[in-house]
């Protein structure tokens, strides 16, 4: 739930009392008239301001009703939104079925966001729906061909390693480069993956830094581990364990628990300006240990 700070005014609008923050109270009240008149927008709208909680308390039911309401007069994003709810059991109980169902609906008008989430359940299939490999890729490749990043970064990565399709790293970093041009970062982590390995592109180190620092700075731990490979295997950089070890904890904080044993591995052997520290390495693999038992 959003945190609100605003002083707020309580409103009966609807048959359920409704509490708009002062921020925007005459929006909140004009959008509300509009839902409850039928207008599809306005309904997607009002469900969209419920499920986020802006200017409202965040109540999944109401979302849901709302956007129910709009996705039955064809609004395509409430009829992704009605998917999305069954798809993760928010507010309705999971179901994969109706999940599938509505997702359909939207990605054949062309929703690529729907056309994604299809695709993804029919990667490997979920329960009541069966996978189908060749519907996933169509529809994978129509999301990301309409521009949707994470889907281009999806399609990159099964060319990339050839899942339900024949590898093809060309491809793969067209599909990269595109999600990478819209600062996705888990594209950008798996381009620098690519030049740092150099399979399928000229090897470049400096390439692969500065991708897996633009994905870093965005969180992703994979590409702050990956930096702390590479100074430690001083691949374009000079070969650093302390620097090393400072990107590893930083990739543990960010939630990659294989970068414990990349520490207690430094720690045990140590140099390239890191101390050995047996009691160190220990606690470090002890950690690891915890996390994959």
């Amino acid at each position: 739930m959003k945190i609100k700070t605003l002083a707020m005014l309580a409103i009966l609008v609807c048959p359920i009392s409704t509490v708009i923050y002062a921020d925007d109270v005459e929006y909140s009240q004009t959008l509300v008239q509009k839902a409850q008149k039928g207008d599809a927008e306005a309904q997607y709208d009002l469900g969209e301001a419920y499920y986020q909680g802006y200017n409202v308390d965040q109540d999944y039911q109401e979302a849901f009703k709302w956007y129910k309401k709009s996705a039955e007069k064809g609004n395509l994003d409430a009829i992704f939104s009605v998917g999305y709810m069954y798809d993760f059991g928010e507010f309705v109980d999971e179901n994969n079925v109706e999940a599938v169902k509505w997702y359909l609906k939207a990605a054949e008008k062309g929703h690529t966001f729907a056309q994604y989430y299809y695709g993804s359940m029919l990667e490997d299939g979920e329960d009541g729906v069966s996978p189908n490999p060749t519907q996933s890729i169509y529809w994978l490749t129509k999301s990301a061909d309409g521009g949707y990043a994470q889907a281009q970064n999806y399609i990159g990565y099964n060319y990339a390693n050839g899942i339900n399709v024949n590898k093809d790293i060309a491809k793969a970093l067209r599909y990269y480069q595109l999600a990478v041009a819209q600062n996705y970062d888990e594209a950008q982590n798996n381009l620098g993956t690519l030049y740092h390995t150099g399979e399928g592109v000229k090897q470049d180190y400096a390439e692969a830094m500065r991708l897996y620092q633009l994905a870093s700075e965005q969180g992703n731990e994979l590409a702050t581990s990956n930096i702390g490979l590479l100074y430690e295997n001083g691949e374009g950089v000079k070969q650093n364990y302390v620097t090393a070890a400072k990107y590893y904890e930083e990739a543990y904080e960010q939630g990659n628990n294989d970068a414990l044993k990349s520490l207690a591995d430094l720690y045990e052997m140590g140099g390239y300006g890191l101390k050995k520290d047996i009691r160190k390495a220990k606690e470090y693999q002890k950690l690891y240990n915890e996390t994959v038992a």
